[in-house]
């Protein structure tokens, strides 16, 4: 088997004058195969002479990738379609933030404590706010709870929920 010459599809680019996409569009309209070796793609000397000549010949349509939105029928969606899209979202802002307030419920009716990562997740911050003294435990406020730290030796920092300003 002989082997073929290959162009490469950034030179034809180039050649051409035309974008990735339409050059793509354009291969596939004509039904010609791309080849691919690694991340490069080529055409055979013969599919890109073709194509050349079917771009540079006259009275050729333009080759412009379009972008075809589909509108998904109305009995798929979840909500129905309002102009206030807003309230969806909002609907599910107030859905996570009741889940959040469930889990500190029973963080506080079961004394469980939690670590610093995950209690930073579930009030939704980046780090933890500054603590304040109380005696020898340090405490800070957050949604009409207290979060008491707790040190232990040899154990990793950890945080009691109260409702109370009692540790």
């Amino acid at each position: 088997m002989a082997t073929e010459e290959f162009v490469p599809l950034s030179r034809l680019e180039a050649e051409l004058g035309i974008s990735r996409v339409d050059l793509l569009l354009l291969i596939r309209r004509l039904g010609l195969e791309p080849i691919r070796r690694g991340m490069r793609t080529f055409l055979s000397s013969q599919d890109a002479a073709m194509l050349v000549s079917r771009i540079a010949g006259e009275g050729t349509e333009s080759v412009a990738a379009e972008l075809v939105l589909e509108e998904s029928p109305v009995s798929q969606l979840p909500v129905p379609i309002e102009p206030q899209w807003f309230k969806a979202d909002l609907y599910a802002d107030l859905r996570l933030f009741r889940e959040r307030l469930e889990i500190l419920e029973r963080l506080v009716r079961t004394g469980i404590e939690i670590d610093s990562r995950e209690l930073a997740d579930l009030l939704q911050l980046k780090r933890l706010p500054s603590v304040e003294q109380q005696g020898d435990a340090a405490f800070f406020d957050r949604l009409g709870l207290r979060f008491w730290r707790r040190n232990r030796a040899g154990q990793r920092l950890s945080w009691r929920v109260t409702a109370s300003s009692e540790p």
